[in-house]
């Protein structure tokens, strides 16, 4: 079996990573809706509304996130496959960034059935109701905050630094695209998690978003462009031993 196959689907998922995420955040954006997941108290009120005015391309580009994750899921697998020679505990990356990626995709559904069933409700609530709705709306909002920002953590503040720290330590990919991802790991992973506290935080915290998906396009550029030059330099299975007379 060509060793270089689960390594080329990795550079190419990596890619289209990048691709749904552009599309997605075009198509949200030109719907009037500059986020997927809205935070709570007023500017979520300013959500529903936006969502409940928006057209097909809210929807459309949301499904393009969703599908975002899935595909990024497969590209951590692939990028195991090329860098498995760093050592077994790399194994833990992709299940780590995994179950991040599910948490992330999670936060993600959660905003799409509130768009679809609340939001409507919400931004014409008045009276009474008001405030009932108002609750289950900062409830479900904060609900997709909270498993966003656990996810994130796991795929930007593990799964990423321990696939770059294997391409610094191997050489196996360009170093520079290893000093990429340890940047990532600490401006997104690390101190997104306090950036809710400051301001400066939160400006670095989005350096390290942005830069998440230059590492994941380098990535799937460096894997196909390594797997087409050096086919045979894919890890190769053990031959087995030998018996002895």
């Amino acid at each position: 079996m060509d060793r270089s196959v689960l390594p080329r689907v990795g550079g190419i998922c990596a890619i289209a990573t990048v691709v749904c995420f552009v599309v997605g955040g075009i198509l949200m954006g030109s719907s009037g809706v500059e986020v997927l997941i809205p935070e709570t108290g007023g500017a979520g009120r300013a959500w529903a509304a936006d969502v409940d005015q928006a057209d097909w391309r809210f929807f459309v580009g949301a499904w393009a996130i969703i599908l975002m994750g899935f595909l990024a899921v497969m590209a951590l697998v692939g990028f195991y496959a090329t860098l498995r020679d760093a050592g077994s505990a790399l194994v833990l990356a992709p299940i780590l960034g995994a179950v991040g990626l599910t948490l992330v995709t999670a936060s993600h559904l959660l905003p799409i059935a509130m768009a679809d069933e609340l939001a409507p409700a919400y931004s014409a609530a008045e009276g009474s109701g008001t405030a009932s709705l108002t609750a289950t709306f900062d409830t479900l909002a904060s609900m997709a905050l909270v498993t966003n920002s656990a996810g994130n953590f796991l795929g930007w503040g593990v799964a990423v630094p321990a696939f770059a720290f294997a391409i610094v330590s191997t050489g196996i990919l360009p170093r520079w695209i290893g000093w990429l991802g340890l940047a990532v790991g600490l401006l997104a992973g690390w101190l997104g998690l306090l950036s809710p506290f400051s301001s400066i935080l939160e400006a670095a915290s989005t350096i390290g978003f942005l830069g998440f998906f230059v590492f994941m396009l380098s990535m799937g550029v460096a894997i196909l462009l390594r797997t087409r030059r050096h086919p045979s330099a894919m890890p190769a299975p053990t031959p087995p031993m030998s018996p002895q007379h």
